[in-house]
């Protein structure tokens, strides 16, 4: 039987956010059910808003692709924290809300009068999240914390630029924001386990998570093996395994990994060559890494060259050897293992019109998936939540308006 509700149904969340790692963190609770109330300021809004890419209607209307990404099923409500009469409804919202997310510099929810110290007092029970660059909780604080950055900064602080690209070439940036989206995916994951201790304890607390932090937790694999053999990874050869790697083919690339003995035969089978499985250069991991480039590689190009992705998919596949081929995103549209999966959603722009979006990963056997909604315009709830959820008169939000508190 399904559940009737969502795993964060009744959940009130307080967005004070902008661009990709904030916006982001919400579009997963809200994605879980919670209501995802997304403070913006008047006339502006989300920076995101305004940044390509951008789809355009008949009447000259643009609409940023981007802001759609990161922002279905929440609301927008307009307002000025700068305005006391902006301050009092952040403050009527806190007591009714559950969490708080921002993401601003080090110091904004200070200057604007919004510390953790006072929102604990306005409502005891609330989780106040902060997700920025270096980390916020002051008896945490290191040398970088009120540096401003961006996501192609914390790849590169958290060593990850540094294992990608050729040998002799530069860093190269990921090519996807991932300090962006694996932050808040760990922020939101944060969330919900202070949400169970306030089961237990009844009580709030402050969730403060780095960028930088998250970016060298995934790069946690280099300071192992710098840590037990005094050696520096970087962009070489794979040290303790091959072939890892992508290989060209007759029409594109395919990527794989063998990194146990037993696939190292079945591998070897794959391609024929059974006579490299004992083979005095290769016959270890950590050999197969040392004369990857001078022996094998050039022997498994060959082999490569003369087939099709789907030729080696198939005959890797035979063998059991996990294989894959390099997708581009036409590709993950098209692909019919994500349509089944419910991965590629089609949301209604209301500029737009119909675009495709990726769906969120976690699926759940008793809990049906949120029909997902297009990100909102802004201030469009403003409405909805004054007068609802906070009881205004319809007088009293013609005022706000008029004075551009909302």
């Amino acid at each position: 039987m399904e559940a009737k509700e969502q795993p964060l149904s009744g959940i009130r969340v307080l967005g004070l956010e902008q661009y990709v790692a904030g916006p982001y963190c919400t579009m997963l609770l809200a994605d879980a059910g919670a209501e995802v109330i997304k403070i913006e300021t008047p006339g502006t809004g989300d920076p995101r808003r305004y940044l390509a890419p951008f789809a355009t209607n008949e009447r000259g209307e643009k609409s940023s692709g981007g802001f759609m990404r990161f922002n279905r099923n929440k609301k927008s409500l307009t307002l000025d924290l700068k305005q006391e009469e902006g301050k009092e409804i952040f403050r009527a919202l806190v007591k009714k809300s559950d969490v708080i997310l921002e993401n601003f510099r080090p110091g904004t929810m200070e200057r604007l009068g919004f510390p953790y110290e006072i929102i604990q007092q306005l409502n005891p029970a609330l989780i106040y999240a902060s997700l920025s660059g270096f980390g916020k909780l002051e008896d945490l604080r290191g040398p970088f914390w009120d540096r401003p950055g961006f996501d192609i900064v914390f790849q590169a602080m958290g060593g990850l630029m540094h294992n990608v690209g050729e040998k002799d070439g530069p860093p190269l940036f990921l090519g996807v924001v991932l300090a962006d989206l694996y932050t808040p995916t760990v922020t939101a994951y944060a969330i919900l386990l202070a949400l169970r201790m306030r089961e237990k304890t009844g009580l709030g607390q402050y969730v403060d998570i780095a960028m930088y932090d998250c970016m060298a937790a995934l790069n946690e694999g280099s300071v192992a093996i710098y840590s037990y053999t005094g050696e520096v990874p970087g962009r070489d050869r794979p040290r303790f395994q091959a072939p890892l790697c992508a290989f060209k083919t007759k029409d594109s690339y395919v990527a794989l990994m063998v990194p146990t003995e037993n696939m190292w035969v079945r591998f070897c089978r794959a391609i024929e060559r059974e006579d490299l499985i004992k083979h005095p250069l290769l016959s270890s991991g950590i050999l197969r890494g040392k004369n990857f480039e001078d022996f094998l590689k050039p022997i498994l190009d060959e082999w490569m060259s003369q087939r099709t992705n789907e030729e080696v998919v198939q005959t890797m596949l035979k063998q059991g050897v996990p294989v894959g081929p390099s997708q581009t995103a036409k590709d993950l549209v098209r692909c019919p293992q994500l349509a089944a999966r419910k991965m590629i959603l089609e949301i209604q722009d209301p500029v737009g019109g119909k675009k495709k979006i990726v769906g969120s990963p976690v699926k759940f056997s008793r809990v049906p998936e949120i029909e997902p909604q297009p990100a909102p315009l802004l201030g469009e709830h403003n409405q909805k939540i004054l007068k609802d959820l906070l009881g205004f008169s319809q007088e009293k939000i013609e005022t706000l308006r008029a004075r551009n508190v909302i």
